[in-house]
């Protein structure tokens, strides 16, 4: 907010002791008011004419002694502990001539609309004058001179001079802060603040609450209070000291805000961005920076910094691009990296912007040049055949496979050296760096670290692996164990496999086992198929299985059923008869045999409504209803049942049990027939 600089400076001044004058208004008004704190609702200061910003005086080095919070022995806070005033400025001159005394304030004052306590929404900000004079001739004439003006007042018949002239005082929640604050400004007479001059105020305050101390300030240069009228010396009693001077500078620049006195204000107190840490515009040409190393930069003069496009060599950001240049103001990459390591056993990439170069074990085929040993693969990062082999088994612990890909687990030797490796793991649960895999093959033990691994090359798929390799050999039908265990975020995963390193298989055949249809297992852990049954025969119809032959159906009778339909055991049904009443299909509680059933249950249905959260349950145990849900349950009947709501809240029962629309906690009937029960939980 900012007013226009009125200052009426019309006084007449020594020479004219005595003589009746007009009231005379001396001001500089305010320039305006900073943001509104979000913590108590005042304004964060008010400016003067000079630029000079005061905050609110809010702790007794500022306030003086007279500063006191409701209860002193808390700290402050808004709005439990928090003054009913408080000030931005105030000063305060006081003489004794004789029998009488006289008192002058100046004031710029936070309140409450209220006048007893901080309410939100009632926070008023008002300028305040102030006169008394105590033992005055009654109806006596006194002109008083001070730093905004000249009052011209009258003693009452009791002989005293009480005048305080206020701004408006608007609740900021009736008139909002423009208005409720700003009257201050339009409708006060403190302007410019005063400011002690000797001696000399602590530092980060304009005065001192407790000194006996000279001022400046005053638009009309009159920084004294002069009294005039009877009872006072022939010319009026004078004084420029002022016992008390309360405000609290506030440093305003670098705020963000544009207050009086700056070019510009930025929100920082930096230099190089065109507005220097004194808010004002760093001159043309002067260098700065926008972050953008493909731009070349230099103030305008006026604030702004200017930006010009170069061709400097630069980053993107992407470690998976080479020569960047930039274009246009934009750092543009360059060729791809390359990661290609010439390795078939790995799965090379780069992962941008930061990670780079990867290149990631793969099980991918592969030829180890050596004619005396078979399947060969990948593992980690190299390819090894076998002339002993075995696929392990998943034994104890969790299934490490990642989703969509099943973990494998592989033991061989090829004569030279041994591995053992289990692939597709979710590194989720098995991430890579841990360090628990323990191998025992044969005579050899050793332990393995968990590591990155592709389990699929396009798109590619990470996963985590173990990769034991190490010299030597071992003999036909060597056990293998291997056990991994890792701990994360405070959750113990681990998973044990198991399984025989041995000479290659040779498979079975489906005519050395008298198998015609379907598949079986080879010996050699693949499969065989065995062909297809003509019809009637069907695979394993005749009872044998993988063998053809022809199903005979059973009837009702050898299954000892009487009603409703079954399997035939051939793929087809029966129907087995209908049953006369009273008696129900499976009534007497078997399946497809006429019966009664002995009506000893009920069905109890309850309805939860009310405060969410909540839920209405069941003793004996059965039912556990959510507000705004149904459900349903049997009990035998007979049974005496007790309904409750959880965390023991008030309930208006209706139904088989009823609380006659009173709250209980509980409601207790006998359950006799199929019933329901509605329960509003309070």
């Amino acid at each position: 907010m900012r007013s226009l600089v009125r200052c009426i400076v019309s006084m007449i001044f020594a020479g004219l002791a005595g003589t009746a004058q007009a009231a005379v208004v001396c001001t500089t008004p305010l320039f305006g008011f900073g943001p509104i704190d979000p913590v108590h609702g005042f304004p964060q200061y008010y400016q003067d004419s000079t630029g000079l910003a005061l905050q609110p005086c809010l702790d007794a080095v500022c306030g003086g002694a007279g500063f006191a919070l409701p209860n002193p022995n808390l700290p402050l806070s808004f709005p439990d502990n928090f003054p009913v005033e408080l000030f931005y400025s105030r000063a305060i001159s006081k003489m004794t001539v004789g029998t009488m005394s006289a008192l002058y304030v100046a004031a710029l004052e936070g309140s409450f609309a209220n006048g007893v306590r901080a309410l939100p929404g009632d926070q008023v900000v008002f300028s305040r004058i102030r006169v008394r004079i105590l033992g005055a001739t009654p109806g006596g004439t006194y002109t008083i001179t001070h730093p905004y003006g000249v009052e011209v007042l009258t003693a009452d018949g009791l002989g005293t001079v009480n005048f305080t002239q206020d701004s408006p005082r608007l609740p900021v929640a009736v008139a909002g802060p423009a208005i409720a604050f700003g009257s201050a400004i339009t409708g006060g007479r403190v302007g410019p603040f005063p400011q002690a001059v000797a001696p000399p105020p602590p530092p980060g305050l304009v005065g001192n609450p407790a000194a006996n101390q000279t001022v400046t300030g005053s638009p009309c240069a009159t920084n004294f209070v002069r009294f005039e009228g009877p009872g006072f010396p022939v010319g009026g009693m004078q004084t420029n000291v002022f016992g008390v001077v309360i405000g609290k500078i506030a440093h305003v620049c670098g705020n963000g805000v544009l207050d009086l006195g700056e070019q510009c204000d930025d929100g920082n107190l930096l230099a190089g961005d065109c507005c220097s840490p004194l808010c004002q515009f760093e001159p043309a040409g002067s260098p700065c920076t926008d972050g953008n190393p493909c731009t070349d930069n230099a103030c305008d003069g006026a604030g702004t910094c200017l930006a010009t496009p170069n061709m400097a060599l630069c980053s993107d950001g992407n470690v998976c691009t080479t020569a960047d240049v930039c274009t246009a103001g934009v750092c543009v990459g360059g060729p791809p990296l390359n990661c290609d390591d010439g390795n078939l056993c790995t799965t090379d990439l780069c992962t941008p912007p930061t990670v780079g170069c990867e290149n990631l074990n793969n099980a991918l085929a592969c030829d180890d040049g050596n004619a005396a040993t078979a399947g060969d693969t990948c593992s980690g990062g190299k390819c090894m055949g076998f002339i002993r082999d075995g696929k392990l088994s998943l034994v104890a612990g969790e299934n490490p496979s990642l989703v969509g890909f099943t973990a494998v687990g592989d033991a061989r030797t090829d004569g030279t050296s041994v591995r053992v490796s289990l692939t597709n793991m979710d590194p989720k649960r098995f991430p890579a760096g841990c360090a628990g895999a323990t191998i025992n093959v044969g005579a050899i033990i050793g332990t393995a670290t968990v590591t990155p691994f592709a389990a699929q090359e396009a798109p590619l798929v990470r996963a985590t692996a173990i990769n034991f390799l190490v010299p030597g050999t071992v003999p036909d039908r060597s056990a293998v164990s291997l056990q991994v265990t890792c701990t994360v975020r405070g959750i113990v995963h681990s998973t044990q496999w198991t399984g025989v390193v041995a000479a290659p298989c040779t498979p079975t055949t489906c005519a050395a086992q008298g198998k015609n249809c379907g598949t079986i297992p080879d010996g050699c852990g693949g499969t065989l198929t065995c062909g297809v049954c003509t019809a009637p025969q069907t695979c394993g119809g005749g009872g044998v299985a993988n063998v053809c032959g022809v199903c005979i159906p059973t009837t009702c009778a050898a299954q000892g059923k009487n009603c409703g339909t079954i399997p035939d055991g051939c793929g087809g049904t029966l129907t087995c008869g209908v049953c006369t009443a009273p008696q129900t299909c499976g009534g007497g509680g078997v399946a497809n045999v006429c019966g009664v059933a002995a009506p000893n249950t009920a069905l109890l249905t309850l309805t939860a409504t009310g405060r969410a959260g909540e839920s209405v349950l069941s003793t004996p145990a059965g039912l556990n209803v959510p507000v705004g849900k149904t459900g349903s349950a049997s009990f035998p009947v007979g049974t005496s049942i007790t309904l409750s709501a959880t965390n023991r809240r008030s309930v208006i029962w209706s139904g088989v049990c009823s609380s006659g629309g009173v709250k209980t906690p509980t409601c207790t009937f006998t359950l006799k027939a199929v019933s329901s029960e509605t329960a509003s939980v309070q």
